[in-house]
């Protein structure tokens, strides 16, 4: 273990004199722009504000969806197959800006899922997040504090719907070393559960992934051209499982790739290799690429996102301990009128195994392509989505239909 850390230092002391060279040698072409990506973000969402009183900006909503449903991806699973599966949510976030480079945040978001499982109908679920921002000139730090107890779509692996209950803390941020250059990094500890007294899929060991986490991330970003950013990054973390101690590891990554940002286009590629190193010997290993790639167009009336990702998650089923999930998705809306959005999206998925169960690798194959609407009002949005989908499995049964997603959402 050590070896492997004293490594990926090195790799990052490396990484970060290369870039400095590189900023110290392009004094030419200079960008003006000094302001820090988290200290943006954290202004802009401050903006949005719907409530404000003296220091104190509070950001309410309600909203409805489908529980398994995310704003980037989805693919139904097997446990809401023949029932109605919705999620009311009421996020709340409050500000509190006691100094101009100072914020706090307070993030809320109690709900209820309307899922039938066994002789339960549903549960409350909620997460909590407080942040303390600190926004100085050359550099932004956010220290926060995470819980969080919600049904949450496990899609690959079990293909059900699990209740995960986490407890997160970290520091994360970006330090600024001139207009061209700066550092990414980030550090957390987080303890993730499958309590037994919520609602859990049905004769499936789901708790075998009960662990606790450790991560550490840097990137190192340099603006070599006036529309691109070349950046290298780092990470390592730690896994401690509570139940399958056999499952216990260590993942190492190292990568390189770019940002391009011109108008209302945006496309951002980063790939290195992965390794999953098992502390018991007996295990099978993961060597091999992980990336993700996004391209974001605007064109008129038209928005187009592109998303490729290939990643590596843990895996219980029979003797394999991971999985190897590459995925794809296309989302194109069309803003018919001011009010009134039309939307199309395709996602593919494949998983792969790398253990033989009875002589078969397990593949699984999963797709979900959909059509939809949204229509705005001054404070409601209300949009419905449909849409086929197919899961192919040479293990688990197949499965496909049509699916319905709701979206609902009200700004007091």
């Amino acid at each position: 273990m050590g070896g492997v850390v004293q490594r990926f230092t090195i790799v990052a002391g490396i990484m970060g004199i290369s870039l400095s060279a590189l900023a110290q040698s392009s004094g030419g072409l200079r960008d003006r722009d000094r302001d820090l990506e988290g200290a943006k973000k954290v202004l802009g969402e401050i903006q949005q504000a719907n409530i404000h009183s003296g220091r104190f900006y509070m950001f309410s909503r309600i909203r409805i969806s489908d529980a398994g449903f995310t704003e980037d991806y989805y693919l139904p699973t097997g446990g809401v197959r023949g029932g109605v599966n919705l999620r009311v949510e009421a996020p709340q976030r409050l500000y509190f800006v006691p100094h101009r480079k100072t914020v706090f945040t307070l993030d809320a978001v109690p709900s209820y899922s309307f899922l039938k499982s066994g002789n339960r109908s549903g549960q409350f679920d909620y997460t909590l997040r407080g942040d303390a921002h600190f926004l100085f000139n050359h550099l932004y730090l956010d220290a926060y504090v995470n819980l969080a107890d919600q049904l949450r779509a496990q899609v690959s692996d079990i293909n059900r719907i699990a209740t995960q209950r986490e407890s997160e803390s970290g520091i994360g941020g970006e330090m600024k070393y001139s207009s061209r250059t700066s550092a990414f990094f980030s550090a957390r500890y987080r303890d993730m559960t499958y309590p037994g007294n919520r609602i859990q899929p049905e004769g499936v060991p789901v708790n075998l992934l009960d662990r606790t986490e450790r991560n550490g991330r840097l990137s190192l970003h340099h603006k070599t051209f006036p529309l691109t950013t070349l950046f290298v990054a780092a990470e390592a973390s730690d896994y401690e499982f509570k139940r399958a101690t056999y499952k216990d590891s260590s993942r190492r990554y190292v990568g390189a790739g770019f940002i391009r940002a011109s108008g209302r286009t945006s496309f951002r590629v980063e790939a290195g290799e992965t390794r999953l190193d098992f502390t018991d010997p007996a295990r099978l290993d993961y060597s091999g690429i992980t990336g993700e790639a996004t391209l974001s167009r605007g064109a008129g009336r038209w928005n187009t996102t592109l998303r490729g990702a290939r990643d590596v998650g843990f895996s219980i089923f029979a003797d394999n301990d991971y999985y190897i999930s590459t995925s794809g998705r296309l989302a194109v809306d069309y803003a018919a009128t001011r009010k009134l959005t039309l939307r199309g999206s395709t996602t593919r998925e494949r998983d792969d195994y790398d253990i033989p169960v009875n002589g078969l690798f397990r593949r699984d194959n999963l797709s979900f392509t959909s059509i939809g609407f949204m229509y705005n009002f001054r404070r409601l949005s209300f949009g419905v989505d449909a849409g086929w989908f197919i899961r192919d499995s040479n293990f688990l049964s197949d499965d496909s239909g049509i699916r319905w997603v709701i979206h609902l959402s009200f700004t007091p």
